[in-house]
């Protein structure tokens, strides 16, 4: 083979691979992209279910709902029946808007029944009732009083009410100043530092007293009918 054909034969060879791998690197490119959607897909999917896992529930839907009012990521939690009580601990609560309230159930035979609630609210509760080691939760958004109480205990008084508002803790109204905590400032404050400091002054009081009443009495004031 002369040599002017040996170059036309290897250049087409060459040319020919280099479009071989130029139409093969967008096919890779797109299943590169099914499969980050596919992997996407599968961890929704599995986070969908990762809401269900351990036999309590959430409302999830409201949870959403919650980002970017002034409770998101705020949580309360009430304890129903401790100790075997019938009773809500706390019974009453006042939390922000966005605000999550988890209800543990820690004796048996109780739900959670809405008995009123701000118009739009529209909060289902859970009406099954429960034994212990239950938990629901949900995250409240309309601000309102929501009254609840225990269907199967409620003649024994066994209710509760949240209160959902942006004022609570002091949120939006401001509230009052309160000074700085110098402990959180990084000085540490003794009771001895302060008890040396207070002797201290009392003893400079003393001497300054005992120096004025010795020596600060003037020519003119030591004794008025005095003449020289």
């Amino acid at each position: 083979m002369k040599r002017r054909d040996f170059l036309r034969t290897a250049g087409g060879a060459a040319g020919a691979a280099t479009a071989a791998s130029a139409a093969a690197s967008p096919a890779s490119a797109e299943g590169g992209v099914s499969a980050i959607q596919d992997d996407g897909g599968n961890t929704t999917q599995s986070g969908g279910n990762q809401t269900d896992t351990g036999g309590n529930q959430t409302d999830g839907g409201n949870q959403s709902a919650g980002g970017g009012l002034p409770g998101a990521g705020q949580t309360q939690t009430i304890t129903a029946g401790p100790g075997g009580e019938l009773v809500f601990d706390p019974a009453d609560v006042e939390i922000l808007p966005g605000t999550q309230v988890v209800w543990e159930w820690d004796s048996d035979t109780h739900n959670v029944v809405p008995d009123g609630q701000p118009e739009g609210a529209n909060w289902e509760g859970h009406t099954p009732v429960e034994n212990t080691g239950f938990t629901y939760s949900h995250t409240f958004t309309v601000e309102g009083t929501y009254d609840y109480y225990c269907e199967p205990h409620r003649s024994a008084g066994m209710e509760g009410s949240i209160t959902v508002t942006a004022d609570a803790g002091g949120g939006a109204g401001g509230g009052g100043y309160e000074p700085p905590d110098p402990e959180h400032m990084g000085i540490p404050i003794q009771k001895h530092f302060v008890g040396a400091l207070a002797f201290m002054g009392i003893f400079v009081t003393l001497v300054f007293t005992f120096y004025l009443l010795k020596y600060g009495e003037s020519a003119h004031t030591a004794a008025p009918n005095k003449r020289d």
